[in-house]
């Protein structure tokens, strides 16, 4: 065969192996291999029992095969079966119970709704959390900015304090603050006429 007659041959799928160049895909089921190889099995085995208890082939409440037949079903081995069953405990779609068996806990599409609630919580709490932590945590640069503000405010005021102290002296007036303020009963008694 020629590099142009290579050329022509259909596109497929191909690796190499140690034996040369191999054609990965099944001529009797149209599946790649890299479909199969890619996907771990317990994968399939969740996928299925997922599509199960949705169709309710498997009701919330009923128990699952045993591992022995869903190994025997699904052409697999127990350790398979047994990490699709821990996947989908933990999915919140199965519960187990020792000495019993396995029972279907959810529907899938209940557990992801659950889910989408909670993560929705988890995520306003964050939120929640991040503007309480802002609220905490000082902004030492505004404060240092209003503390500066401050200061230049306290200046003014003893200069304008200074300089009216002066006007009054030059006056012959007595500075307002060196005169006793008149006390409450005596501003009301010239209030009420007395």
């Amino acid at each position: 065969m020629t590099g142009t007659d290579a050329l022509l041959l259909p596109l497929t799928p191909m690796c190499w192996t140690r034996g040369g160049l191999y054609n990965m895909v099944h001529k009797d089921k149209g599946e790649s291999v890299a479909d199969k190889v890619g996907r771990p099995e317990y994968r399939r085995v969740m996928d299925d029992l997922r599509e199960q208890i949705s169709s309710e082939r498997l009701e919330v409440g009923q128990p699952i095969p045993s591992t022995a037949t869903l190994s025997a079903q699904y052409g697999v081995s127990s350790t398979v079966i047994r990490r699709a069953v821990r996947e989908l405990t933990q999915e919140g779609v199965l519960v187990g119970q020792p000495g019993k068996a396995v029972f279907v806990l959810a529907k899938p599409d209940e557990v992801r709704e659950g889910q989408f609630t909670l993560e929705g919580l988890a995520q306003g709490l964050a939120e929640v959390r991040s503007q309480v932590d802002n609220l905490q945590a000082p902004d030492t640069r505004a404060i240092e900015a209003l503390r500066s503000e401050v200061g230049t405010l306290q200046r003014s005021v003893d200069l304008l304090q200074s300089r009216l102290m002066d006007l009054y002296g030059r006056l012959g007036q007595p500075y307002p603050r060196d005169v006793e303020p008149p006390n409450e009963t005596s501003r009301t008694q010239k209030t009420n006429g007395a």
